[in-house]
């Protein structure tokens, strides 16, 4: 007797929970008013938020002469409390002036950005000073325009504050960021590092911009042009990019600073390369890039490499630490692939931190000869051992570490030559735009048509074979109109229906078309399937993704993960055939082979058809003319 035609939920999906702006509106008007009965009236909010706090002196002294761009300066900000009773300071309130020429590097005590008042912006403390007491909060700053600054800087105590003037005088002079580095010395080793930046991808999750994952990067152009893995900036089926933050290191201890946003301009998801291009300040404001002085770091012929050859590898390693690392190594190998050529991928005896993927490849001159690649070629990918889960990829209404998770470690030991790059490099600086999401090579695209000794034929004229039918609120499956329909009513779900008898190695095929869009809805075959906790899917997505996957024990797997493919994307109806068996797991559409792989726990079982809904509910698909072919 065949299982239930539908996957039972284990629980509801957690939705995230956000404050409304009304409600902390609502609070503070209340407390407001609170405070005016109390106080009584308007003079008693005066008297509350008006003069200086008692007891408190503030004196600052910044540079005596002159900055310089690239210097780091400070600006001291000495309290003393001079009354009876302790004094607490809650924020320092920096002009924004100068926080536009400088970027501040350091906060000595630890203090954490604030507000942005307009004119200044915060940085809060919890710092208590007893009576004929002092403290002084030292802020450290990279000068990156020049310019003659002043402002007003504020200290808060509770609802009072008290007022001092500062100036700075930032002057271009010579100097400029980055002049540490002899890059005019050819032969003395280069450690370019502030030209190796951080690329933070800003994913979408049930409407929410958080933080998806991170890499590395490349500055190759003074107009902020940056040399990048594909799979760094790219969306996938489960997270959506909306944006890429780009963060510079200031200094080689400290963890680097946001910064600027950035666009994709040039990706090829089959290479794993791109090249994005810097767009803003963080404010929206114009990048300016140029004022960081951070010079390209120039190419390198990848070509010349030979075995044994000394390759410097920067990058940001995502686990062990936040700042800038580098790791030696040597060329211990090439590694061909189709239609790359024998040095598709240049191996190194360097172990490198995952988060170093899509950075800097260097010789010890300091040109760019490759980008450490985190996808990499068979036996080289390295096993990711720090992921964090952002959304509900299994569809089992949870969030846990069963789903599919955003790469935040591992270690990889191959690097992209720079020279399958520069095609890509030379677009990006013409000012082109091209982004190739196929995974499949071009021109390599297999075809794959089932033949074979037909077993079964279904025109879906009745139900003479059987399949498990049914219908509830969440969905149905039901034959009519000469299809098999399988309807899913809830997001985050999947419905099937099987035949009840068992196969070993089997071909199938079925003529499908979406009845009705989900739009990120997905449908295919089953096999292999034991129980409901047992089985393999073999699915199109209605968004141009395909993947081929299992649960086994219950547990989630991706046998295949999910990627884009243009024949997918095209749109159907489709033709869609699989394989099914030990020593092989295919999908086909419209007889071009999509994937295939191999999974050790395959076991004989029932087969069927599936369809499901990810973000969104309500899909109808159609199934016509099924057919299972002895292989």
């Amino acid at each position: 007797m065949a299982d239930e035609f539908y996957d039972t939920q284990n629980g509801k999906k957690k939705k995230r929970t956000a404050w409304l702006i009304g409600c902390s509106t609502g609070a503070v008007v209340i407390v407001c008013i609170t405070l005016f009965i109390v106080f009584g009236g308007f003079a008693g909010l005066i008297a509350l938020f008006g003069g200086d706090p008692e007891g408190l002196t503030v004196s600052v002294q910044t540079p005596s002469s002159d900055v310089q761009v690239g210097d780091t300066f400070k600006v001291e900000v000495l309290l003393t409390n001079e009354g009876s009773k302790n004094i607490t300071v809650s924020e320092i309130q920096l002009p924004n002036d100068l926080l536009k020429n400088a970027l501040v590097t350091d906060v000595d005590p630890q203090g954490d950005l604030g507000l942005d008042y307009g004119d200044q912006t915060a940085y809060e403390f919890d710092l208590t000073i007893a009576p004929t007491g002092q403290e002084t909060v030292v802020f450290t700053f990279q000068a990156l325009e020049a310019g003659d600054v002043s402002g007003d800087l504020d200290v808060l105590v509770g609802t009072k504050s008290t007022n001092t003037s500062i100036r700075v005088v930032i002057s271009s002079g010579t100097a400029s960021v980055g002049d540490d580095m002899s890059q005019d010395e050819i032969g003395e080793e280069l450690i370019p590092y502030r030209s190796v930046v951080q690329i933070v991808a800003i994913v979408d999750i049930d409407g929410d911009r958080v933080q998806g994952w991170s890499g590395s990067g490349t500055i190759i152009s003074e107009d902020g042009l940056i040399l990048t893995n594909a799979h760094v900036v790219l969306s996938d089926r489960y997270y959506q990019v909306v944006d890429l933050v780009i963060l510079i290191t200031i200094a080689d201890d400290q963890p680097p600073e946001p910064m600027f946003y950035a666009d994709v301009v040039q990706a090829d998801a089959s290479l794993d390369l791109a090249v994005i291009k810097i767009r803003s300040a963080l404010d929206g404001s114009d990048a300016n890039f140029s004022a960081m002085g951070i010079k390209p770091v120039p190419l390198g012929d990848s070509n010349a490499l030979q075995l044994g050859d000394e390759i410097v590898i920067i990058g940001y390693p995502g686990i062990g630490g936040d700042t800038i690392t580098l790791t030696r190594g040597e060329v211990s190998g090439f590694t061909a692939e189709e239609p790359y050529g024998n040095r598709a991928f240049i191996k190194t005896s360097a172990t490198i931190a995952g988060g170093n993927s899509g950075g800097l490849a260097a010789t010890p001159q300091g040109e760019i000869i490759g980008v450490p690649s985190q996808v990499g070629s068979g036996d080289l990918e390295g096993a990711v051992v720090d992921c964090r889960p952002l959304a509900d990829t299994n569809r089992d209404g949870y969030i846990d570490d069963s789903d599919n998770c955003v790469p935040t470690g591992g270690f990889i030991n191959a690097v992209r030559p720079i020279d399958l790059a520069l095609p890509m490099i030379e677009a990006a600086k013409a000012g082109e735009v091209a982004i190739i999401e196929e995974e499949t090579i071009a021109g390599s695209q297999e075809e794959y048509n089932p033949e074979g000794n037909i077993i079964l034929s279904d025109d879906f004229s009745s139900n003479s074979n059987n399949w498990t039918l049914g219908s509830s609120s969440d969905g149905s499956v039901d034959i009519t109109g000469g299809q098999l329909v399988i309807d899913v009513n809830m997001d985050s779900y999947i419905i099937w229906s099987d035949l009840p008898d068992t196969y070993d190695s089997v071909i199938m095929a079925v003529n499908a078309n979406v009845l009705q869009s989900a739009f990120d809805g997905d449908y295919g075959f089953v096999c292999g399937m034991k129980d409901v906790d047992n089985f393999i899917g073999l699915e199109v997505s209605e968004d141009g993704y395909y993947g081929i996957w299992k649960y086994l024990n219950n547990e989630y797997y991706e046998l295949v993960e999910w990627a884009y493919s243009d024949v997918v994307a095209a749109g159907g109806p489709f033709s869609l055939a699989v394989y099914c068996g030990p020593d092989r797991i295919a999908l086909a559409a419209n007889g071009v082979l999509l994937a295939e792989t191999v999974d050790y726990d395959y076991t004989p079982g029932r087969v069927g058809l599936i369809a499901g809904c990810y973000n969104y509910p309500n899909i109808s698909i159609g199934f016509d003319d099924f057919t299972i072919y002895q292989p």
